[in-house]
């Protein structure tokens, strides 16, 4: 059985019109919506403490970038490192942890073989 994953945003009113590729061939299938928990929603959303921290560690880095005449590109191999050292982790707390991510992917995979028999 192969499964096929279309991103949709449920409108206020509650329909949807799903086009479904040409590549998928005409016949019974089932369709399955997966939405956030309650708890999930929550999650995603952050305080505006946190939205001003990483603002703030995005413009200090934006201003230490604008002193450094050479793009990327012109930088060493080491001065390139450097960089990406620095940049890395500058908006911690804005995205979830690659982590994260996984966790919800084995939950997706898990729901969508209960759900399909497989």
């Amino acid at each position: 059985m192969a499964t096929h994953q279309i991103h949709v945003l449920i409108p206020e009113d509650h329909r949807l019109f799903v086009e479904v590729p040409e590549t998928i061939r005409s016949g019974p299938a089932t369709l399955i919506l997966v939405t956030p928990s309650e708890g999930e929603a929550q999650s995603d959303t952050l305080p505006e403490s946190a939205k001003r921290e990483a603002r703030a560690r995005w413009q200090a880095m934006r201003a230490e970038l604008i002193q450094e005449p050479r793009p990327f590109q012109q930088l060493s191999p080491e001065e390139r490192r450097e960089r990406l050292h620095r940049l890395r982790g500058i908006g911690r707390g804005l995205l979830s942890s690659s982590e994260e991510f996984a966790r919800r992917k084995v939950e997706e995979v898990e729901i969508e073989e209960t759900n399909l028999g497989g």
